[in-house]
C-alpha cells in the first residue's frame, strides 16, 4: 500500500471517528431539544483540534515507517485518481449544499444550517478520500 493511499485511509477512519463523535452529540443535543441552547462552538473547536493531532501523528508514524514512499512525487495515476475523486466529492457537497439551502428556505434554527453545512463539507472529504481508495484499489 501506498503512503498516499494509507493517508487517504487515515483520512477516512479518523474523519468517521472524530466527527462521528461530533454529530453525534449534535444529533443528541438536538433529539433533547436542546438546538437553541447547546454551544457547539467550543465542541467543535475541541473536535478539530483532535482530529489534527490524530492525523499529524498517524502520518508522522507511516512516513517515519516508509521515509522513501512518503517522498516520492506522485506519479500521472495518482493525479488521476485525485482529480476523479475531487470530482466525485465535488457533486456530492455540490449537492448537499444545494439541499441545505433548500431546506434553510423553511426557515430552521442556525443550528441545524450551520451544522448541515458543516455535515456536508465532512461527507464530501469522506467520500473524496474512499474514492482515492476506491482507485487505488482497482489500479485506475
Amino acid at each position: 500500500m501506498s503512503f498516499r493511499e494509507k493517508s487517504a485511509w487515515i483520512t477516512v477512519l479518523s474523519y468517521l471517528a472524530v466527527y462521528g463523535f461530533y454529530f453525534r452529540r449534535i444529533a443528541q443535543a438536538a433529539a433533547a431539544g436542546q438546538a437553541g441552547t447547546f454551544h457547539y462552538g467550543s465542541l467543535l473547536v475541541v473536535t478539530v483540534i483532535v482530529l489534527v493531532v490524530v492525523q499529524i501523528a498517524l502520518l508522522v508514524a507511516i512516513a517515519i515507517a516508509g521515509p522513501r514512499d512518503a517522498q516520492t512525487p506522485r506519479d500521472e495515476r495518482e493525479r488521476l485518481i485525485e482529480l476523479k475523486a475531487v470530482r466525485i466529492a465535488f457533486v456530492v457537497l455540490s449537492c448537499s449544499v444545494l439541499t441545505v439551502c433548500w431546506l434553510a428556505a423553511f426557515n430552521p434554527p442556525g443550528f441545524y444550517t450551520v451544522n448541515a453545512l458543516f455535515f456536508a463539507l465532512v461527507l464530501s472529504e469522506i467520500v473524496r478520500n474512499a474514492s482515492q481508495i476506491t482507485y487505488y484499489r482497482s489500479r485506475v
